[in-house]
């Protein structure tokens, strides 16, 4: 198991120096381990596309890299943000998005879950937006980004 903790040390490794997002269950003790941050590097959103919205500030303001973390639930409300702002065509700011992947195919969950777990993927790539898989070991953080 990942440990959140090491799982920010990583992301901060690889240059990411703020957070936003909307807490979810599966991402609980990665939002725990968030909330000892100072404001500047982590605030919590009101929903994802604002949290997006954040983090494109920050990109513009500072030239630095955010990551916006959200369950699958909430990818419509970045569809706008990530097609007119932060996409290479427009902005072309960086964000790595954290997303946890309720319904995912293969793994038992709740079944209002299961339409949105099924495309998520493809909604992603039809956005453009590069898919890398975090497993549940540390090794995997190993060029994950």
């Amino acid at each position: 198991m990942i440990e959140a903790a090491t799982f920010i040390e990583s992301l901060e490794g690889a240059g990411v120096g703020f957070y936003t997002g909307v807490p979810d269950s599966l991402l609980s003790s990665f939002s725990a381990a968030l909330e000892g941050l100072p404001p500047q590097k982590h605030l919590i959103a009101a929903n994802e596309g604002a949290a997006l919205a954040l983090a494109a500030g920050y990109g513009l303001a500072t030239g630095g890299l955010p990551l916006v973390y959200l369950q699958n639930s909430g990818l419509g409300n970045l569809v706008n943000p990530l097609t007119s702002l932060v996409d290479e065509t427009v902005y072309g700011l960086p964000v790595v998005l954290l997303v946890g992947w309720r319904g995912q195919p293969g793994t038992k969950d709740e079944p209002q879950h299961a339409k949105m777990g099924a495309v998520t993927v493809p909604l992603l790539e039809t956005m453009s937006v590069p898919v890398r898989y975090l497993r549940k070991e540390e090794e995997d953080l190993n060029g994950l980004l």
